[in-house]
């Protein structure tokens, strides 16, 4: 992927990694993957690369695009169907599986959130 320009407000993927709104996991492989919680912004623009996407496939790349860094090489949010492709071809299954694992720390259930209050 290629160097781009980023709109008022939006952040690098370096700067994504160290923002609170990041994550990580480890992947089957052993892989260390780093997400990032997807804006407002992130998913408009990910419905207009994906177009007419049904809802599985609009899953999968939406997952696929909170990815900021698999081991040492950094990634910037997808900007066409060919860049979400080959994130997910990197990502495989076993990737896939991690960036949802890294996620749920950042989407915790409001179950959880209320017990972790009360302790």
């Amino acid at each position: 992927m290629t160097k781009e320009h980023f709109a008022k407000g939006e952040q690098s993927a370096t700067e994504a990694i160290t923002s609170s709104n990041t994550a990580e996991a480890f992947d089957k492989r052993g892989r260390l993957i780093k997400v990032k919680r997807l804006t407002a912004l992130d998913y408009y623009r990910l419905t207009k690369v994906l177009g007419g996407a049904n809802e599985s496939t609009y899953g999968m790349a939406s997952l696929a695009c909170t990815v900021r860094k698999i081991d040492m090489d950094d990634y910037a949010l997808p900007s066409t169907e060919k860049e979400v492709e080959f994130m997910l071809q990197e990502l495989d299954f076993d990737g896939l599986e991690a960036v949802g694992e890294a996620m749920k720390t950042l989407n915790p259930k409001t179950e959880d959130v209320k017990d972790a209050a009360k302790n």
